[in-house]
């Protein structure tokens, strides 16, 4: 890169997909959780318990994600940016 102009527009456009990443494990975390409680009421072996097993600590780290870092990292990013154009273009 070039310049601190260059890196804002970068910085912005990291934004974007980061923002779309997020709605995107969020709808892939919702239509997950929709098929695993469909399956529960049907699937009653040892493969559903390991199943279980794996799937609970995968959907708490996704609810975790979601909850707190997704936004986190969001409101991290966007007062970076909000910071540079300050610097760039003053009040």
């Amino acid at each position: 890169m070039n310049s601190l102009d260059e890196v804002c527009v970068q910085m912005r456009l990291f934004q974007q997909a980061l923002v779309e990443f997020n709605q995107e494990v969020g709808s892939s975390a919702t239509a997950l959780a929709r098929s695993h409680e469909d399956l529960s009421g049907l699937w009653h072996d040892e493969a559903a318990l390991r199943y279980r097993q794996a799937y609970e600590p995968l959907a708490q780290s996704l609810d975790d994600y979601l909850r707190a870092g997704a936004p986190r990292f969001e409101h991290f990013l966007a007062s970076k940016i909000q910071q540079l154009e300050h610097y760039l273009h003053g009040a």
